[in-house]
């Protein structure tokens, strides 16, 4: 089969969005970390969120910059997850905390059990870390612990596990942070790449104008500008919460050149409407 091996596209905003990257925002990073003095729990988590979302932003643009724009897809998935966590946080503070610490401790049950089990069953190149007696006292702390927190450490739908764990699924959250929208549109489709489907390999073979079949190495290459758009438009919450939760200003150097990029972003919004009604009609083509 032939091969389409396009790894570079034209692109409005790739250079506006890497000089903003590199520029402004690894600076923006060392002066959040720098000025954030966590005052409790809340503001260590956001903390936690700001420095992740950066890191993978950088990461995206990387992406960006080397024509993977399969992987930076995934990147960007996450991006909106960790947009939303930072609104919930920032949206129930001290209620996400308890939820939070319940999580992990549901977790950290679940891997007890299993070691437990490597333990009975002693395979011929197991290993234990902990004693079978260290183990099954973990797990009556960490039982004992979540009831602390005002949950029932059982499968109990109201009070225990199932309610710790749908607190923390994206689409409710979504919806309590006013992301509904978003999340059935944007963060849907950008599920395909993360989770193989049987529906999207229209992506990787297509058909030229002579009717020829090509396999295409770089899906969606065509689309960068629209994937530098989603991006800004994720990053846009979190810039907002960075501000209430760590108290960055929002008037410093890299805020102000976000808004920029945001600007010369949406001058793009009818070419990207085009460029999506071309894709409708089965044509696959850079905005011009």
């Amino acid at each position: 089969m032939d091969i389409y091996n396009q790894c570079h596209s034209a692109s409005y905003l790739k250079p506006f969005f890497n000089d903003f990257v590199v520029s402004y925002l690894d600076k923006y990073y060392i002066e959040g970390v720098q000025t954030a003095n966590p005052q409790n729990e809340v503001e260590e988590r956001a903390l936690t969120f700001f420095v992740k979302t950066i890191s993978s932003v950088k990461s995206i643009n990387n992406l960006f910059l080397l024509g993977d724009i399969v992987s930076a897809r995934i990147l960007i998935r996450s991006l909106f997850e960790l947009m939303v966590l930072m609104k919930k946080i920032n949206k129930d503070k001290e209620e996400f905390v308890r939820f939070s610490k319940a999580y992990g401790k549901f977790k950290s049950i679940d891997a007890s059990k299993i070691q437990l089990e490597e333990i009975k069953n002693k395979g011929e190149y197991f290993e234990a870390f902990y004693t079978e007696a260290e183990l099954t006292a973990n797990l009556v702390n960490l039982k004992r612990e979540i009831e602390e927190l005002g949950f029932l450490s059982t499968w109990n739908k109201t009070d225990g596990r199932p309610k710790v764990e749908g607190y923390f699924e994206i689409k409710q959250m979504a919806i309590d942070v006013d992301m509904e929208y978003l999340y059935s549109t944007t963060y849907k489709n950008l599920c395909f790449d993360t989770h193989t489907s049987s529906n999207h390999f229209y992506k990787y073979i297509f058909q030229d104008v002579s009717g020829n079949k090509l396999l295409n190495l770089h899906p969606y290459l065509h689309e960068l500008d629209l994937m530098i758009y989603t991006t800004c438009s994720v990053l846009i919450g979190f810039f907002e919460c960075s501000e209430d939760l760590l108290r960055i200003d929002r008037k410093c150097t890299a805020n102000m050149q976000f808004e920029k990029l945001i600007e010369i972003s949406f001058i793009l919004k009818d070419k990207l409407l085009e460029q999506g009604h071309l894709k409708k009609n089965g044509i696959i083509a850079p905005i011009r």
